[in-house]
């Protein structure tokens, strides 16, 4: 019996101890990160947007905003965190690539054109399309999951606006386009495309047609080309349609150069030579590595 209460006794200790040193309270230096973020996405559209985006109330952004934070629990700092895809003590670079993608993004949402990119996972898509979301008004940003069907995607797009995720599957189709159809200039960022299952897909064609003031951009990894491909050889409903719709062709990206990754560790306060050339002879063209690689360099000053 002794031995049975020590187990568990030892195992509430450990769970405890982990959840406490995952869950550290905000210091007044990240908490002033996350508000001059959330100022800066109000100033892109409104505070009760942004408030529905991070899945809190107006009134709780309104606090964080006026430095109110006393009642505002850590809990709820992390899930603005998360939702609004704050990211803290990171830099991002201008790469080659960062560059490339950006140009496009610029060029298609002045001119409300449709392009594709289908290319390896940790090439660093997803954080230009972030940085460009954050940087410029109406740009419209979601993650793709494959859980999701038609009425996920559906509320997924919503909520991206800002605007309530409630209804019939018709009633959130119809609530989005109605809302980008008056928009300025509109970007729509469909980002790892290739999770979604061929019914969201078909929603593509519906929203190029009915929202002409809109620009697209289809991203994914390399299964995204190959899907499209199989789509279009086979006939298959939907596919050729949406690969005219972008172009039909795939933008490529180039593979990190030491220049990359020495513009990367630079903005974030690594300027050693041999440092940064070991960071590069170990990232294998993954972006994702470099980040971790760079913040295990973090961990080593501070300790």
């Amino acid at each position: 019996m002794l031995q049975r209460w020590s187990a568990l006794w030892l195992r509430h200790y450990k769970a405890n101890t982990i959840f406490n040193l995952t869950n550290k309270t905000r210091t007044d230096g990240q908490k002033q990160q996350i508000v001059k973020e959330i100022k800066h996405l109000c100033s892109l559209t409104s505070q009760n947007k942004v408030a529905t985006r991070a899945g809190v109330s107006s009134a709780t952004i309104s606090q964080m905003i006026n430095e109110n934070w006393n009642l505002i629990k850590d809990e709820m700092w992390q899930k603005v965190l998360v939702k609004l895809k704050i990211e803290l003590n990171w830099n991002t670079a201008n790469t080659a690539n960062f560059d490339y993608i950006h140009k496009h993004l610029i060029q298609a949402k002045q001119q409300s054109l449709s392009f594709g990119i289908s290319d390896k996972a940790g090439a660093g898509k997803s954080e230009c399309y972030k940085n460009f979301a954050k940087a410029y008004p109406n740009v419209i940003h979601i993650e793709c999951m494959t859980f999701w069907k038609q009425k996920s995607f559906a509320k997924a797009l919503n909520t991206a606006c800002g605007l309530d995720d409630f209804g019939t599957t018709e009633d959130l189709i119809e609530r989005f386009m109605d809302h980008v159809s008056g928009l300025n200039a509109p970007f729509l960022i469909l980002d790892q495309l290739d999770k979604l299952k061929d019914a969201s897909l078909d929603l593509f064609i519906d929203f190029f047609n009915n929202l002409p003031n809109c620009g697209f951009l289809l991203s994914g990894t390399p299964a995204l080309e190959k899907r499209f491909k199989r789509g279009v050889n086979n006939d298959r409903s939907g596919y050729h349609e949406c690969w005219s719709r972008i172009g039909r062709k795939w933008l490529k990206l180039k593979p990190a150069t030491l220049e990359d990754i020495k513009a990367i560790c630079v903005a974030n306060g690594i300027t050693d030579e041999d440092t940064i050339e070991g960071i590069f002879d170990n990232c294998e063209d993954d972006m994702r590595r470099v980040k971790k690689d760079v913040q295990k360099q973090f961990l080593k000053k501070a300790a």
